[in-house]
């Protein structure tokens, strides 16, 4: 089994570079826009890890990891 990672992250193209490089190692990458996306991901899924940027809209990743 793979492990996977949430990537939550607002920049397209930041996105789109982090899941590439985590794919490239064999990881299996959820991506999600905004804060609040990313925690209805977490509350569907089991994540390894999750990588969160700190300055988001809706909610930014400090409070992501208060609502974890």
């Amino acid at each position: 089994m793979k492990s996977s990672v949430l990537i939550v992250e607002d920049e397209a193209r930041i996105r789109d570079i982090v899941r590439d490089y985590f794919t490239a190692h064999g990881l299996d990458c959820d991506l999600a826009r905004d804060g609040a996306e990313g925690l209805d991901l977490l509350r569907d899924h089991h994540y390894d890890a999750v990588l969160l940027d700190v300055l988001m809209p809706r909610l930014d990743g400090f409070g992501v990891c208060r609502a974890v």
